[in-house]
């Protein structure tokens, strides 16, 4: 099956200049936008949205050539060195995944080709700056800033799309009436424990007591409370402080409610945006947590980006993420899949050796694949 491959060009060009990428004044990762910024001010949205940003942008991306079955690995391209002229790729890697969990789409405008006469420089553009002539056209027609940009300048990845449409579902206005209820959740629980909704003391007396005296008793009273010092009503007046429960407002179970909510939206597990899995955490369970978290949040992220980065490269060119770096294993069960990998002929000594950050054998020792079951003389030829 033929692919097309839009972003080849044949001489190197630099279609706008960094004024341009850059003009709109602020960073591409600090999304401008009312709804987005009210949104980010919700504790669960940015605590998923950074979750999935960080995640992805530490994972190393290896790039591969492959032949048939067969891959094999190659240095990485300028591209996935340095893709931006500010910040280095794992600042790229989060701008984009910024962009796609809040707008639903990451758009880059490729500032630059390699000698190779493929991309080697691309800028994400903040969201509100990036039109489309027509959203159900076949072949997409872009603005940037209102000037239209040639075939081949824009790099765009959708997050959620429907049939027949080209740009993504952003996840913020789709679902802005769980975090506007969030948000007055938290702007409740604020004025309630800033300006109180009951009295937080009463001063009371069986004598009649009228407005100016009581004026004068409750200075009183304040001053010398403010100052730590002994309070003496006299009088027959009682102290009678007024403590309500919070949890009685209902907004704690709104905040942990909109939690769980926003954890479903994206993918991840409630007790990483502040909200309740529903019972308690073992040791296993939180490990197996990882995992899922990898499998089943993280795994598609890295799928869609794997598939549009490799559509900058070559066809026998693709890139993909290492995945494992994420499961950090004791030093034990470590060893023993070192083992176990040189033992089927998985990996040489030399390979084991640099993931441990550890020297090749001299003389070429640690390269030899043979498994380690079958007997020394055959081993050795």
């Amino acid at each position: 099956m033929s692919r097309w491959w839009p972003f080849r060009r044949t001489a190197l060009k630099r279609a706008v200049s960094y004024q341009d990428v850059w003009g709109a004044g602020s960073s591409p990762a600090v999304l401008r936008g009312t709804s987005q910024e009210r949104a980010l001010r919700l504790g669960p949205v940015y605590a998923a949205t950074r979750l999935l940003a960080d995640s992805v942008a530490s994972l190393p991306l290896k790039t591969y050539r492959t032949d048939g079955e067969d891959r094999r690995r190659i240095p990485p391209p300028p591209l996935f060195r340095r893709p931006a002229a500010v910040g280095w790729r794992y600042d790229w890697l989060h701008r984009c995944m910024t962009s796609l969990t809040l707008r639903g789409n990451a758009y880059g405008l490729i500032v630059a080709w390699g000698p190779d006469s493929w991309p080697s420089q691309i800028e994400w553009l903040h969201p509100d700056d990036v039109s489309i002539e027509d959203n159900l056209a076949p072949v997409p027609v872009w603005y940037y800033k209102g000037r239209r940009l040639e075939d081949g300048q824009m790099f765009h990845i959708p997050a959620y799309t429907l049939p027949g449409q080209i740009l993504g579902l952003s996840p913020i206005a789709y679902f802005a009436t769980t975090t506007e209820a969030g948000l007055l959740a938290n702007q409740f629980g604020r004025d309630w424990f800033a300006n109180g909704s009951t009295p937080s003391a009463v001063l009371e007396s069986d004598m009649a007591v009228d407005r100016d005296a009581a004026t004068i008793l409750k200075a009183r009273f304040k001053e010398a409370a403010q100052g730590r010092d002994v309070v003496a009503l006299g009088n027959g007046v009682k102290y009678r402080p007024i403590s309500v429960p919070a949890n009685e407002s209902q907004f704690l179970e709104t905040i942990k409610a909109t939690a769980n909510q926003i954890a479903a939206i994206y993918g991840v597990p409630p007790e990483k945006v502040g909200g309740e899995t529903g019972g308690s955490l073992t040791y296993a369970t939180v490990e197996q947590n990882s995992i899922d978290l990898l499998t089943w949040t993280l795994r598609p992220w890295l799928a869609r980006l794997e598939e549009a980065f490799s559509s900058l490269r070559p066809p026998a060119e693709e890139c993909a993420f290492n995945a494992d770096a994420m499961l950090r294993t004791d030093t034990l069960t470590r060893y023993q899949a070192h083992r176990i990998a040189r033992s089927i002929g998985l990996n040489n000594i030399d390979e084991l050796r640099r993931l441990e950050d550890e020297p090749p054998l001299p003389g070429g020792l640690g390269q030899d694949y043979t498994p380690l079951h079958l007997p020394v003389q055959e081993r050795n030829g």
